[in-house]
């Protein structure tokens, strides 16, 4: 369901990608595990939305070079750039709302 990404390929996976998710969390965050759930929600509805995952314990430099200061933390890819983030717990219908605004 996920794509892994680590320090050498996230930013050609987030240039390649023209729709996606990013979920910045670490394995033991009870929230972190909620947001997983959320997306795949959210996944069933959107089929063509890439999902991608990052382990911020496992991946701390890509935390620092997406500027995230803790977990979990969500950015919307469209047509390979990031363009919109939100840290924290999301519902479903917070998170569709967040797709659909970003541009």
């Amino acid at each position: 369901m996920y794509a892994e990404l680590d320090k050498d390929s996230y930013g050609a996976a987030i240039a390649a990608t023209e729709q996606g998710i990013v979920l910045c969390s670490k394995k033991l965050c009870p929230h972190c595990a909620n947001m997983g759930k959320v997306m795949e929600k959210f996944s069933a509805k959107q089929p063509g939305v890439a999902l991608f995952k990052v382990d911020s314990e496992e991946q701390p430099e890509v935390m620092t070079a997406l500027g995230v200061e803790r977990v979990p933390t969500l950015f919307i890819i469209k047509s390979g750039k990031l363009v919109a983030v939100k840290a924290g717990l999301m519902n479903p219908k917070e998170l569709s709302a967040l797709y659909d605004s970003a541009k």
